[in-house]
């Protein structure tokens, strides 16, 4: 097949280069940038367009099916992205509480959560110099405390960015990962720890399809979001080898048999297939003007004003309730 993918190719390990990799292994995929003239695809005559949210935010003014998203940080953009989907014909969904919301700006959505990358992630006979290892940006609040705090009671650990293609490897060399997502979100981190064969610790994620994903204390350990709790789990599965492996072999062998982005990518073309002969919308140029008018809009609320009073107060939450 012919296939348009639409990201923004200059971040190396983002979903849309693991969905690329494996699209080129049987189809020709020609890759395209947000900012560039969507008219071309006209010329390159796809049989389908599939694009890859990179937390860019645009329209795909382009009358041309079908054409394909998959949205991944509704968790902190709805806001922006509720206007984004009505160009599109189908809309795939990370955050399964999102789903429903988008059925009202659009008709075919599916939920299709996050996946690990064998190649990537998956585990290697390293030895475990780390007791606990954390991949990514401190952040604000209470994430930003906890992680403090985790370097502190826990100093023989890696608590860092780092290249994304060494998550596999520092996962590898540690005993426990730990998790701790931003807005109920099912982000990255937990396939990725999961391939890595070690156990992982997240803090609580209610409903969002988790409980369909995965289960506690077999796959995985929960803890309620405190660092008291999440410290007092640590310590226990440090000195609980045995069990602590189990779960983690549990949780590595569910990743690698449903969880992979070959299995996503998968799902995806076969759903696209199904579809491909429906009656989608064709919108005129005035229709895509006033949607770009209207994203614009809400990106200048989103950028300007929501995250910095969702930043303000979870700093306020993080400083009065932390425990």
């Amino acid at each position: 097949m012919k296939i348009v993918l639409i990201f923004n190719k200059s971040f190396p390990c983002t979903t849309g280069q693991y969905i690329l990799k494996i699209l080129e292994k049987e189809n020709e995929v020609f890759v395209l940038s947000p900012k560039d003239n969507f008219q071309k695809i006209h010329e390159i005559q796809p049989d389908f367009i599939l694009v890859i949210d990179d937390s860019s935010h645009y329209i795909l003014d382009v009358n041309y099916h079908p054409k394909v998203i998959w949205i991944i940080d509704s968790h902190t953009s709805f806001i922006c992205d509720k206007v984004m989907v009505k160009s599109f014909d189908i809309v795939f969904v990370a955050q399964k509480e999102y789903v429903e919301k988008f059925k009202k700006y659009n008709q075919h959505v599916y939920w299709l959560s996050l996946a690990c990358d064998p190649d990537w992630h998956s585990k290697q006979n390293l030895e475990k110099i780390y007791d606990v290892a954390f991949i990514g940006q401190m952040g604000r609040g209470w994430r930003r405390k906890l992680l403090i705090n985790l370097k502190k009671d826990f100093p023989n650990s890696f608590i860092s960015s780092a290249d994304c293609k060494d998550i596999g490897k520092i996962y590898s060399q540690a005993k426990i990962v730990v998790n701790y997502n931003v807005n109920n979100d099912i982000n990255m981190r937990v396939f990725e720890a999961l391939c890595s064969g070690n156990l992982l610790l997240t803090n609580k994620i209610k409903d969002n399809g988790f409980n369909e994903l995965f289960e506690d204390r077999k796959h995985l350990v929960v803890y309620n979001g405190t660092y008291r709790d999440l410290k007092e789990k640590i310590k226990y599965y440090l000195e609980n080898e045995e069990e602590r492996e189990k779960m983690a072999e549990n949780g590595r062998n569910l990743a690698l048999s449903l969880h992979t982005y070959q299995q996503r990518a998968d799902f995806m073309v076969k759903k696209i297939l199904e579809l491909k002969n429906e009656k989608f919308y064709d919108y005129s140029n005035l229709s895509y003007s006033l949607m770009k008018l209207n994203l614009f809009i809400r990106f200048l609320f989103w950028k300007v004003i929501y995250l910095r009073v969702w930043q303000v107060l979870a700093e306020l939450n993080a400083l009065l309730r932390f425990k």
